[in-house]
């Protein structure tokens, strides 16, 4: 039998025993939580944590056709933000588009089918021309908030266009005729003239805010290369650039020449000067052969170079299965980097800061050179 006053006492022990570490734990606990925290901040202040506003972590939204069809994307306004056209019956649209918001606003509607809208280098203008008739074009100048501030019909089967990069509000345009014969015109927006220039070639390109680079080519004699000549808008002062050249394009402050060396026949070689025509780099690739001369792939400029395609070997354009290579360029140095394997050559138009590109044949196709994706720009019609 249990002695009372012995269970009395065992029961009295034992409470003092579960009170005395009830009160161990409550004092051990909040010292090793503490540590914990110090040991997650340390942890979190280690790990980098990407700002949530920056476009490689966005999802890009595609565009929604609610009325109309999609006609293509025609350039970039800043870097996130695109102009695209759409038809609808007789007339047409043009719109602002943000890639990550999938906000759009309305710029420009035209009740004549719109032909080509070309984009200035900064996005500050947007030229559009639109067909009133065959062999008529109107031409319009808005700023990128759909104010119109300059207009102009001219007669013309198809155009040329190039915006000085220099300076904004002046734009080189050429206007042909059904047998190709030219008329170039020089647009000053600000002053609102459109005059006319004495200049022999028609694709000329800007070597600074008041010259012009073009490829003389002899009409008598004709050649896969051409000399490369400056002149000033005002249609003097020539001076010879270089010789033998196949193509050419100019950027503000940089100028790239194509050509093919006559010991690599396989090769094109393209060359980046300054716009003193210094050398700066040249890289090379292989080119592909149509019949009376070469392809040269699609390609933009960048602030670091440029992004083109290039073929993995040299062949007949019109044989040739290869796929293209995305690559980037750089100016400077010449240095290449593969972006993208097994693409298509078709145009592309990159942003200003060159981490995204518009591809394909109505640039409807979008490149984060970044996130090595390609997305699919516009969904089903609504």
């Amino acid at each position: 039998m249990v002695n009372i006053a012995d269970q009395r006492k065992f029961l009295l022990l034992s409470f003092i025993l579960l009170v005395f570490l009830f009160l161990i734990t409550g004092c051990v606990q909040p010292e090793k939580t503490e540590i914990e925290q110090i040991k997650d901040q340390e942890k979190e202040a280690s790990e980098p944590s990407a700002p949530p506003d920056e476009a490689g972590n966005k999802s890009i939204k595609t565009i929604r056709i609610k009325e109309g069809e999609f006609q293509g994307a025609n350039g970039w306004l800043s870097n996130e933000q695109i102009v695209y056209t759409v038809n609808d019956g007789a007339a047409s649209r043009i719109y602002a588009y943000s890639l990550f918001s999938g906000e759009q606003e309305l710029l420009y509607e035209s009740s004549h089918p719109i032909a080509s809208v070309t984009v200035s280098p900064a996005g500050k203008y947007i030229l559009i021309r639109s067909s009133p008739g065959t062999y008529e074009a109107a031409l319009t100048v808005i700023k990128s908030n759909g104010k119109v501030v300059w207009e102009e019909n001219i007669t013309g089967f198809d155009f040329a266009v190039e915006w000085n990069p220099y300076h904004e509000e002046s734009i080189l345009i050429a206007s042909f005729t059904e047998d190709w014969d030219f008329t170039p015109y020089h647009i000053d927006i600000a002053k609102g003239t459109l005059a006319e220039l004495n200049l022999r070639e028609p694709f000329a390109k800007w070597g600074d805010s008041n010259h012009l680079i073009f490829l003389d080519w002899d009409s008598e004699n004709p050649s896969l290369f051409a000399p490369l000549v400056k002149q000033s808008i005002a249609g003097n002062n020539e001076t010879l650039v270089e010789e033998d050249i196949f193509q050419f394009d100019a950027a503000r402050d940089r100028l790239m020449t194509i050509t093919v060396p006559a010991d690599q026949s396989d090769q094109a070689l393209y060359t980046f000067m300054d716009n003193d025509f210094k050398e700066l780099a040249s890289f090379s690739i292989p080119h592909l052969t149509r019949f009376s001369d070469w392809l040269v792939p699609y390609y933009d400029w960048t602030p670091r170079g440029i992004i083109t395609f290039q073929p993995l070997y040299s062949a007949e354009s019109d044989m040739y299965a290869g796929g293209f290579q995305l690559i980037s360029v750089e100016s400077e140095t010449g240095d290449k980097e593969v972006l993208f394997e097994d693409m298509e050559n078709a145009p592309i138009s990159c942003s200003p800061n060159g981490k995204a590109c518009l591809t394909g044949f109505y640039l409807e196709e979008l490149i984060m050179t970044d996130r090595k994706e390609v997305i699919q720009l516009v969904g089903q019609n609504e």
